[in-house]
């Protein structure tokens, strides 16, 4: 179950998630207007995933975003991440390419790109900066033993390497 308590009321709702009761609510992020809730719903075997949006004033669920399915596993690990100049859109982390990269949602569940692209992981989102231009990201792109601290322009994807030391 996933409850939202409220301080004044003293009262926890209970979003409606309905059947099956087996399995996994995970990543939960508010939406910035604080009215509803994303949930990344995912079953008991691990390789289907529906992110959900549910209403936080009435607990009953909105509507499906998208959902992820692999053959092995899914594998959310990190909740969305809203733009703070367009709040009804946001970053999702996923390795359904194989490799964990970011992609940009709206609230309508509408895929508006990916972020990052290669044959390397993500391994820490660091956010934007206050102009949302760019974003900084820890990837493993000069290779799997190495870490490395990039600056991303938003609008076509190009990085600049910030960090220089191996390791």
């Amino acid at each position: 179950k996933v409850g939202i308590y409220n301080l004044t009321t003293e009262q926890t709702l209970y979003l409606e998630t309905g059947e099956p009761e087996d399995r996994f609510f995970t990543n939960i992020s508010w939406t910035p207007d604080g009215n509803n809730l994303l949930v990344a719903e995912i079953n008991r075997a691990q390789n289907h995933m529906m992110l959900n949006l549910y209403s936080a004033v009435t607990g009953r669920k909105i509507k499906t975003l998208f959902e992820e399915h692999d053959d092995c596993w899914i594998e959310p690990t990190t909740a969305a991440l809203f733009l703070k100049k367009n709040p009804q859109q946001f970053v999702w982390q996923s390795k359904r390419d194989g490799y964990n990269h970011l992609y940009l949602y709206d609230l309508n569940g509408k895929l508006i790109r990916q972020l990052t692209k290669g044959n390397w992981n993500v391994t820490e989102f660091y956010g934007f900066d206050a102009s949302e231009h760019n974003y900084y990201i820890q990837s493993t792109a000069e290779g799997y033993l190495e870490r490395h601290v990039y600056k991303v322009n938003a609008s076509n994807g190009k990085s600049h390497r910030l960090t220089q030391a191996a390791g």
